[in-house]
């Protein structure tokens, strides 16, 4: 049986790091999470157009951004953005763009996703009594379909909170670049990322039980 003896009660005195770690992680992640909805719900209505030079360059994008790894796209973002356009941004602002592009792709799929569990039947009906592609879109279509989004929105938002993780490879001070540096100055590893882990449950799973009551209530309505 291991001898390690466990010392939670020394991280009580460090709790002002872990708190600066986790405000910013959640400015990551909401800021990440607004970039993302910015841009992908504009995309997954972008990739219901019958015309497919407008369903090209967006399928292009969400399909290469959903077929990369995040943090090589994180790193991309962070060395190649300087060279080829001369813009320099600050770590963090790198992972909430980085991020946010990420995300947009996977809001897209999520946009396109509930407007195909629409009836294609009110489609017809919307144009029947005269209303354009646009119009049965907005009033019809969206508000129908926002109901089904947004259990997976809310599972995309815990799941950028994670992501926000692999800022620390490009030194941003969140959750996990701020446990190594205290790692580095107290020598306590195991109950740093003991807490971590906590800390990372504490603040994602309450968001995925939302998700579930949310998904749940829409299956009782059905």
């Amino acid at each position: 049986m291991s001898s390690y003896e466990w010392q939670f009660t020394i991280l009580f005195q460090y709790w002002p790091i872990f708190l600066r770690g986790a405000l910013t992680t959640l400015e990551i992640t909401f800021a990440a999470t607004a970039l993302g909805l910015l841009i992908g719900l504009p995309v997954g209505v972008l990739r219901q157009a019958r015309s497919r030079w407008v369903r090209l360059p967006v399928s292009v994008y969400v399909e290469s951004i959903r077929a990369t790894p995040a943090l090589v796209q994180i790193v991309w973002i962070y060395y190649c953005f300087p060279i080829l356009f001369g813009l320099q941004m600050s770590a963090e602002v790198t992972m909430i763009v980085a991020l946010g592009i990420h995300t947009g792709a996977y809001v897209a799929e999520i946009v396109r996703a509930g407007i195909n569990a629409v009836d294609r039947g009110q489609f017809a009906a919307a144009k029947s009594i005269g209303m354009s592609s646009l119009l049965a879109l907005r009033r019809i279509i969206l508000p129908q379909a926002g109901q089904k989004m947004i259990p997976p929105f809310i599972n995309e938002f815990a799941n950028i909170m994670k992501l926000s993780t692999l800022g620390s490879t490009i030194a941003v001070y969140e959750l996990l670049q701020e446990s190594n540096n205290l790692i580095a100055t107290i020598y306590r590893p195991l109950e740093i990322y003991t807490f971590l882990a906590l800390v990372f449950f504490l603040i994602t799973y309450p968001w995925i039980l939302l998700s579930q009551r949310f998904e749940a209530r829409l299956q009782r309505r059905a």
